[in-house]
């Protein structure tokens, strides 16, 4: 009875699970290092819920063999190993001694058992309340900080289908930037302005980093400082790191951040929004019509140069009623216009922030 009592809670921290089957989709079986050593981690999870200790001890023994730079791993088998000789002391020593680096690594093992039992309608569900209308940029990238997890899309004629799902951390300070060292990951929506690779960086940023626009222009009207926010990889000696660890930047395994580089070629200019939502959306399809309806009167009436195939519309996260167009200026096609619509008074949409700015942004890392 006492293991029963341990093996979800002192052990783990995991009290709130329930034995659920660990089947993830089907982008989540490809044989990538990652996603294995994913499906290993939920699989020993699985086994502990059980209270099939030998059977979840075999599956973490062999991932920390093919990753023994993979802390969650690491700390796992120590804990099997620990209640399988009945030495719950250690346990909760171990967690007196270290409850910081315990308690993060003990929040991904959370983070990964809720992604794997996830239904995939929620992921679509955030997307079609966001996306409004793609341009023509080859890819978008969604990041959503409740769920620890960056989906990658491919635009097909304006569709957009999944191509990948990642584990990501965020910054130790939790969502929404607000001021320069708050350690906070930003909520918004920007673009990939640069490509930084990591020999040229410390190795804590791994394989490279993409720098993102942040703050944008809108940021910059609320008030909101800092910089430096990229996506970026983790150090050579660790493989992932725990969902709230950063200073503020989007960070992913190398294995994934360089299969963002090298496989999938996603570069300068692609639209990333970096939204908090831990709830299903609600998006009336009428309103997606009315904004868009507006936003392309508006231009139109305006004169202003531009190709409705290549604009896109955005919901902007965490801000009532504000929505974001952006698309390649024609007087300068290296350059993007940034547009930021909201309702009026009169009930007629305004356009209340308009900027161009370059679509590569030369990184200074001194």
């Amino acid at each position: 009875m006492k293991i029963k009592q341990l093996k979800l809670s002192a052990a783990l921290g995991l009290s709130l699970f329930t034995v659920m089957s660990s089947s993830l989709s089907a982008q989540d079986t490809t044989k990538a290092p990652t996603k294995q050593a994913e499906m290993m981690v939920v699989e020993s999870l699985r086994y502990l819920d059980q209270l099939r200790l030998n059977d979840a001890l075999n599956v973490v023994s062999e991932l920390t063999e093919l990753h023994p730079d993979y802390h969650l791993a690491q700390m796992l088998r120590a804990d099997l190993l620990s209640i399988r000789a009945g030495n719950f002391d250690l346990l909760a020593r171990v967690q007196e001694l270290y409850p910081i680096t315990s308690g993060r690594l003990r929040n991904e093992a959370e983070v990964r058992w809720q992604y794997a039992h996830t239904d995939d309608a929620v992921a679509e569900m955030v997307l079609h309340s966001s996306v409004l209308k793609v341009g023509q940029q080859p890819h978008l990238v969604l990041i959503n900080l409740a769920k620890s997890r960056l989906y990658l899309y491919e635009n097909r004629l304006g569709e957009l289908h999944l191509l990948a799902s990642y584990y990501i951390s965020m910054g130790t300070g939790g969502a929404g930037k607000q001021r320069e060292g708050d350690r906070k990951t930003p909520i918004g929506v920007y673009h990939i302005t640069d490509w930084v690779p990591g020999q040229r960086l410390a190795d804590l940023y791994g394989f490279g980093a993409l720098p993102l626009d942040y703050p944008n222009i809108w940021d910059q009207a609320q008030g909101r400082t800092g910089h430096g926010i990229w996506l970026h990889g983790t150090p050579s000696n660790t493989f992932s790191r725990p969902p709230m660890s950063s200073q503020g930047c989007v960070v992913l395994n190398n294995d994934e951040m360089s299969s963002l580089v090298t496989q999938f070629n996603v570069g300068l200019a692609t639209p990333v929004l970096i939204l908090n939502d831990d709830t299903d959306l609600q998006f009336y399809e009428s309103e997606k019509i009315e904004v868009l309806t507006e936003v392309n009167a508006w231009l139109v009436d305006q004169k202003i140069a531009f190709d409705w195939q290549q604009v896109s519309v955005y919901r902007y996260p965490d801000e009532q009623g504000l929505y974001y167009a952006t698309f390649p200026s024609k007087e300068k096609p290296d350059h993007l216009v940034h547009q930021y619509w909201r309702r009026g008074h009169d009930g007629g949409w305004q356009l209340v922030l308009q900027t161009l700015h370059p679509k590569r942004v030369e990184t200074r890392l001194s």
